[in-house]
């Protein structure tokens, strides 16, 4: 088995991988309204009735006016384009990218829920451009300080277009990145000032990100798509509560089939599961698309409402475990060797590439 995970992935293998991704999302984009719920056209119906009746200019900016701005400065046919546009560039990556067997099953495993959520007029469009842009920039050569510094630029910019809390994903990403670039008591104080930090910031911080989570779902109870809702088990009560309560959110997310045994929860939490093995797999914690997915998937068990809303928002994001590069794991009381295309450093060569 572990010799199955880490099989290099051919050339051959990866282009029929690409071109079956390719038909699914063909055939999911032109039948998707003959066997997709209702529910799944939600933020499409919303961006359609701002784009089509609704003065943008007039209107209080949001997440969803500012997406429908987009689209509309698009036109319907350059925003469908768009939607394809962005679905074929994921493929093409994930498909160049699935170095091994593992990675191109979970490429396939990925494009299901990838091509159901965000073949249509979404938020979600967005944001997978702006993933791309990140594991663009992450695949520049240069140190991991300029690309995470990169990297929180773009975030905060969308942040301040379309969704604030998106700030909470670039503090979370730039805390992890000072705490692994330091070590020992460095580190260690590091560690204590966040947390003290943590402790000082007031109550209604934390019980507003809590709550996000019961006021969505306050009016959902009840409707078709309210089957995989859930609430906080405490009652926001500041820092106290914020961490059990995501906490629960977090094993809710992967151990959906526990609270509900169905298809869907199945295939959600083996997905969430499959992403967690790859991202460990590769032993390279420091990369800045590792600590963009732990920082998404942290922010998102405070205040996420629902599966199906989790899901979607990580079908957006969980591409970028691609661009993580496989760090060779080092046994305990073994000595890292030297790869034979590396020669060893002399006068000569000293400031050769390796």
């Amino acid at each position: 088995m572990h010799n199955l995970f880490d099989r290099q992935a051919t050339s051959e293998i990866r282009l029929i991988g690409g071109v079956l991704m390719l038909a699914l999302t063909a055939f999911v984009y032109l039948y998707q309204r003959a066997f997709l719920p209702s529910y799944f056209f939600t933020d499409e119906a919303t961006i359609f009735n701002l784009m089509n009746y609704s003065d943008l200019r007039l209107l209080d900016q949001n997440s969803f006016v500012s997406t429908a701005a987009v689209f509309s400065l698009l036109g319907p046919a350059g925003s469908q384009l768009l939607l394809l546009a962005s679905a074929c560039m994921v493929i093409f990556y994930v498909s160049r990218k699935s170095v091994r067997l593992a990675d191109l099953a979970f490429a396939c495993v990925l494009m299901l829920p990838f091509v159901m959520f965000n073949l249509k007029l979404s938020k979600e469009t967005v944001v997978i451009l702006m993933n791309l842009l990140a594991c663009l920039v992450c695949s520049w050569r240069m140190s991991n300080h300029r690309k995470v510094l990169l990297v929180c630029a773009i975030y905060l910019i969308y942040a301040w277009q379309f969704r604030s809390y998106y700030v909470l994903i670039v503090v979370m990403m730039m805390l992890m990145h000072i705490v692994f670039s330091t070590q020992g008591k460095f580190r260690a104080m590091i560690v204590l000032a966040v947390l003290f930090g943590c402790l000082a910031l007031p109550g209604d911080f934390w019980n507003q990100l809590q709550q996000a989570r019961d006021i969505v779902n306050l009016d959902r109870d009840g409707l078709s798509d309210s089957k995989t809702i859930f609430s906080n088990p405490l009652s926001p009560n500041g820092i106290v509560t914020a961490l059990p309560n995501a906490g629960f959110a977090a094993l809710r997310f992967y151990l959906a089939p526990v609270f509900s045994l169905r298809v869907q929860e199945i295939f959600l939490s083996f997905t969430l599961f499959f992403l967690t093995f790859l991202l460990f797999r590769r032993h390279n914690y420091k990369h800045p698309l590792a600590l963009l997915l732990i920082a998404n998937f942290a922010i998102q068990t405070f205040f996420e409402p629902d599966l199906g809303s989790f899901f979607r928002h990580l079908s957006a994001y969980a591409f970028c475990v691609f661009g993580i590069h496989y760090l060779p794991q080092v046994q305990p009381g073994k000595k890292k060797k030297i790869p034979r295309t590396v020669a060893p450093l002399g006068p000569s060569n000293f400031y050769r590439k390796t």
